[in-house]
């Protein structure tokens, strides 16, 4: 027996067709395929085979769509700095323009330069006054006058003097000896004082002591001792303007220590000397290679 509906054999007790699912005739009716052919049914549709999944390219994942803004559920754009999101094309760019996504947002008023826009340094001789007829310097610093290196030469001697004298009156007191020494006026009084080699090492060290102060402050630094802040002057190097340094300033302050020892004349003739001399220099600076500037 065959399925008048789609002509699938089937089995004498069967009441259904296994291929379509039509009811078959009774078994007392006879269909015969010649007469009557079997027409299938127009509204069955046999299944089909899956569709295979579609192919992938070699150079990775297909690229996803942009993002439909205009729908409400669309993510927001992305901010200043922000990556973009998976499979977004980059926005053009034009030549020079940095990479990157946004634009970075201007200056606000107040904010420092950019890195290398500061101005330069101005030297501090160079807000000083200009006065006629006042000497310069191949670096164009004013000299300074001779007044101002003695007024400061005088502060900086009693900054210095005065502690020492209180120092070394307390160690004679203590560790000296009393012996008799005649005074000035003719009259003889008792006095204790160190003597020997202990008097000797005092002299050394007081004379270090004063030596670095010199040194050390008109070669470092500023180049200014504290005398010298007073009057606004300051020790330079006589070519570049440049601080001389700490073994110039040690040759400049012994220059002027040995003429001193040396009968006192030679000293007073060494800080005499910037009175006649074409560059304001004493006999020191001229072997330091230095000048005294004003700074103000």
């Amino acid at each position: 027996m065959f399925c008048p509906a789609c002509g699938t054999s089937a089995a004498p007790d069967d009441r259904f067709c296994q291929q379509c699912g039509k009811p078959l005739p009774a078994k007392g009716s006879q269909v015969t395929i010649g007469d009557s052919p079997a027409v299938p049914d127009a509204s069955f549709i046999p299944p089909q085979p899956p569709s295979p999944p579609p192919a992938v390219p070699s150079g990775g994942p297909p690229p996803i769509p942009p993002p439909d803004m205009s729908s409400p559920y669309a993510p927001p754009p992305p901010s200043f700095g922000a990556p973009p999101a998976y499979g977004t094309p980059p926005p053009p760019q034009s030549f020079g323009a940095p990479s990157g996504y946004g634009t970075p947002p201007p200056p606000s008023f107040g904010a420092p330069p950019a890195y290398s826009t500061y101005p330069p340094l101005v030297p501090p001789w160079q807000n000083v006054a200009p006065v006629a007829g006042a000497q310069l310097t191949p670096f164009g610093a004013p000299l300074a006058r001779w007044w101002q290196r003695v007024g400061s030469m005088v502060l900086d001697t009693l900054i210095v003097a005065v502690p020492l004298a209180i120092v070394n009156g307390i160690l004679n007191a203590s560790f000296g000896t009393e012996h008799t020494v005649k005074l000035v006026n003719g009259t003889y009084a008792n006095q204790r004082t160190i003597q020997g080699p202990a008097h000797v090492v005092i002299l050394i060290v007081t004379a270090a002591i004063v030596g670095l102060y010199f040194s050390f402050l008109n070669g470092r630094y500023s180049g200014q001792t504290i005398g010298n802040r007073a009057p606004g002057i300051a020790v330079r190097d006589a070519t570049t303007g440049d601080v001389i340094g700490f073994k110039r300033g040690i040759l400049r302050w012994f220059i002027r220590f040995v003429l001193y020892l040396a009968l006192v004349l030679p000293g007073l003739l060494n800080d005499l000397f910037p009175l006649w001399d074409s560059r304001n220099q004493t006999i020191a600076d001229k072997a330091a290679r230095s000048v005294v500037i004003r700074l103000r």
